[in-house]
């Protein structure tokens, strides 16, 4: 599998589904917390909102270090745009979605995941942690040689001039 896909775009991959794991357990340990042991009316809009924040906070975290090998913590702001940016994107889509007749909103989240999670990662990758997005692996020798490396080590290849 690694000889046709990147790393990077296979650890986003990875990272996107603990995330989401980690959202979905945060937003339901709030949900109880607001609902059961604080008989809040409406504690789902409470919950939700403090569970956005701490995943959003996770998230940039774990897609800066696991991903994209990056702590610089000055980039929250780019990352806050890209995710906000994401987001409407995948509420227009769903919306979209349900004018052209798809009522099911399970299907409209599944369907609008897969775009939404590429253009995630490569907004990501080209506005946040500024590295060019790459998802296969059949360019790599072409791209490296372009950039003036061998494709076999990483050793520069030497001047034509030479």
């Amino acid at each position: 599998m690694k000889r046709y896909f990147e790393p990077q775009f296979i650890r986003f991959v990875l990272v996107a589904m603990l995330n989401t794991a980690f959202g979905l357990f945060i937003n339901y340990l709030f949900l109880f917390i607001f609902e059961h042991l604080l008989k809040l009316n409406h504690a789902y809009v409470v919950s939700n909102f403090f569970a956005t924040i701490v995943s959003i906070l996770f998230n940039f975290k774990t897609y800066g270090i696991l991903v994209f090998k990056n702590k610089d913590n000055n980039l929250i702001l780019r990352f806050l745009a890209v995710t906000t940016f994401t987001y409407l994107v995948n509420i227009g889509g769903i919306a979209l979605l349900e004018h052209l007749g798809s009522q099911n909103n399970y299907l409209n989240l599944t369907i609008m995941a897969i775009p939404v999670g590429l253009l995630n990662y490569v907004l990501n990758s080209k506005f946040v942690y500024k590295k060019k997005a790459r998802f296969l692996n059949n360019n790599r020798k072409s791209d490296q040689q372009s950039e003036g490396k061998n494709p076999n080590s990483a050793e520069p290849l030497p001047d034509k001039e030479a």
